[in-house]
């Protein structure tokens, strides 16, 4: 096997999970959606969130194994400047919420490591340019 014909089976692998994972989001956010305030249980369709998250997780970790070793230094260094930056942040605005700031939206925490992980893939871009 080629590495073009590798790296087209890992983006196709990784395109495939993730909108599979798109896909069962839409369905438990359909469904939750759809029986609100019915008495029906709401932990029900919110298991359809764990084969969402296993799915991202194995496109990510595939695509991550299918690079080289320069590709998975790279990738390595963004995720570990994203854990390190947001990790700081995260529990400087939890120490804050007990003393200054209201409390906030777990998405905020979300966009926090989202936004440390976009900083380190470019740190780590420009290092090894």
């Amino acid at each position: 096997m080629t590495a073009s014909t590798s790296r087209r089976t890992a983006n196709r692998a990784f395109a495939l999970r993730t909108v599979a994972a798109w896909i069962l989001y839409a369905v438990g956010l359909g469904i939750a959606v759809a029986v609100d305030g019915t008495g029906f249980p709401a932990w029900i369709p919110a298991l359809l969130v764990i084969p969402a998250v296993i799915l991202l997780a194995l496109a990510n970790i595939g695509m991550y194994r299918s690079g080289d070793e320069f590709q998975q230094r790279k990738i390595a260094e963004a995720v570990m400047v994203a854990f390190v930056v947001s990790t700081g942040l995260i529990l400087a605005v939890g120490v804050l919420q007990f003393f200054l700031i209201p409390d906030l939206n777990w998405i905020f925490a979300f966009s926090i490591l989202m936004v440390s992980w976009a900083a380190g893939t470019v740190v780590s871009a420009v290092r090894y340019r």
